[in-house]
């Protein structure tokens, strides 16, 4: 799908990939608007507070990347990256407790899941996790990427079926990828 290519030609090049599944929302083209820094705030110390991981979230605002649907704006950011050593731990190990952690904190700062967030909801088998939730006609879509790190080199023993399975890569050789992309509609 173009969707996922432009996902992995952003995270490879290091240009603030699409917000979420873009393909679920309506055709009806629509002007979004980043929330407020307090508000964004609000959420940054929600997602740091409730992940038991060493790197916060760095704050940073963007222009809705083009799409198919016509919308437009700007978006809050919130970013973290870093390698298995700093995001996996005892209560993190993989790619659902991350997104268990991520959904908590948010649920527990007031934000919840809808029929229309519902709709972006994705879990690929590559190590790519989106999910959004809602509040005060705001929506923010989470999405997680886990990959091997830059330079590692796999050997065989973590390949089968010509794909690398990240299970069996030691946290090091991981690179997680976490964006919170919050918006009034």
């Amino acid at each position: 799908r173009i969707i996922l290519f432009g996902v992995a030609v952003a995270v490879f090049f290091a240009a603030p990939p699409p917000v979420g599944a873009l393909r679920s929302l309506p055709a009806k083209a629509q002007l979004v608007k980043p929330l407020q820094a307090a508000e964004c705030n609000e959420v940054r110390r929600a997602v740091e507070d409730g992940l038991p991981v060493g790197p916060g979230f760095r704050r940073m605002e963007f222009e809705f990347p083009p799409n198919e649907f016509g919308i437009k704006g700007r978006i809050c950011r919130l970013l973290t990256v870093g390698s298995g050593a700093h995001f996996e731990g005892p209560q993190i190990r993989t790619l659902v407790d991350m997104h268990a952690h991520i959904r908590a904190a948010l649920t527990l700062a007031g934000w919840s899941e809808t029929q229309e967030t519902r709709k972006f909801t994705e879990r690929s088998v590559a190590g790519r996790d989106v999910f959004a939730v809602y509040k005060n006609n705001a929506v923010c879509v989470s999405t997680i990427l886990i990959g091997m790190a830059p330079g590692f080199q796999p050997g065989t023993d973590v390949k089968g079926d010509g794909q690398i399975y990240l299970g069996a890569l030691y946290p090091y050789e991981r690179e997680w990828w976490i964006a919170i992309d919050c918006f009034h509609l």
